[in-house]
């Protein structure tokens, strides 16, 4: 994984092969500290080791890469990742990385992950919050909200495209995120 954007998107991906139908996803920016949580209803890790790398649920092919790429990123940069089963249905992900270490990856394009979530699972409800300060989140995005205020459920027009890229964007730009720019 050359960035966090294709961890972000991996994790997703992940979400959405349990089953997920919402996904609710928080990023952060805080004296240098980058995180995100990701919260979504699908079936729930199962038990067992999910950052060990021959531990899957796949079964076309026994190795998931996925998450032990993304703890040894976090750990490279005295970060971590924490994945827990939620009450009922589900999983929580929390990730945490140094963007000032040396070892820290590039942000890559975080809101292309998004726009590319919306083509590649069309059906799947996103919602994205923005951590401004603590307890303080702004909503970029809500997929739920477009179909109801479009009044349809394909959200796949490049209108819409480029207004959910345009939202997310302006929301990592107001916590000092420029993903065109590095991690700086």
């Amino acid at each position: 994984m050359r960035d966090l954007a294709d961890h972000l998107f991996d994790i997703l991906e992940n979400s959405v092969a349990a089953g997920a139908t919402e996904v609710i996803v928080m990023l952060g920016l805080s004296n240098k500290r980058f995180s995100y949580k990701i919260k979504d209803n699908g079936r729930g890790i199962e038990s067992g080791d999910v950052t060990d790398p021959f531990v899957t649920s796949r079964k076309e092919r026994k190795v998931g890469l996925g998450l032990p790429l993304l703890k040894k990123t976090a750990e490279n940069t005295n970060g971590f990742l924490r994945i827990s089963r939620l009450e009922g249905k589900g999983t929580l992900l929390e990730f945490e990385t140094d963007i000032s270490h040396i070892d820290a990856k590039p942000f890559g394009d975080l809101a292309k992950v998004f726009t590319d979530a919306l083509r590649s699972w069309p059906d799947v409800d996103f919602e994205v919050l923005i951590e401004r300060e603590k307890s303080k989140n702004e909503q970029v995005l809500n997929t739920k909200e477009i179909r109801e205020t479009m009044g349809c459920s394909d959200i796949q027009h490049k209108e819409i495209q480029d207004f959910v890229y345009q939202s997310i964007d302006k929301g990592l730009k107001r916590i000092g995120i420029n993903t065109q720019f590095g991690n700086f």
